[in-house]
């Protein structure tokens, strides 16, 4: 994760840049057009952070639970899931934004065999299905 967001934080540094200019009060912006590839990286990046940020979201709610450290209070969060509505709640959505952010990622990729792709930004099909099948036991268990 540590290397998506340094990758973020580069490709957005350098992937745009826009400048401006100022001569006789006027203003002149250029921007650069990105590549079809470049385009993708920026996709996936989102997409990335998205999930980040719910999983960030999740874990954090997780650790509120208690003064205890976070282990203990991941393991009264499943062990009461069952009977907590708010805590459905907030797991049904992390499991909602993962499916969807597997699902985009493997379609970028599928679509745009033509990009060169580093390993750890490929979403497998199995990945996905596990996603979808995770969400859906979850769905059906609860009722949701």
């Amino acid at each position: 994760m540590k290397k998506i967001i340094v990758f973020f934080l580069v490709f957005t540094n350098c992937a745009i840049t826009l400048s401006s200019s100022e001569s006789d009060n006027s203003t002149t912006t250029t921007s650069l057009e990105l590549t079809k590839c470049e385009i993708l990286e920026l996709e996936y990046t989102n997409l990335s952070n998205k999930l980040f940020n719910t999983s960030f979201e999740l874990n954090i709610f997780i650790d509120d639970i208690s003064p205890g450290n976070v282990d203990e209070d991941r393991t009264y969060f499943f062990e009461n899931l069952d009977k907590n509505w708010n805590y459905q709640e907030i797991y049904l959505n992390y499991l909602e934004v993962r499916f969807e952010v597997y699902s985009k990622i493997n379609a970028l990729y599928a679509n745009n065999t033509e990009c060169a792709v580093s390993g750890d930004q490929e979403i497998s099909l199995e990945q996905v299905d596990s996603a979808k099948n995770d969400l859906e036991e979850f769905k059906k268990k609860y009722n949701n």
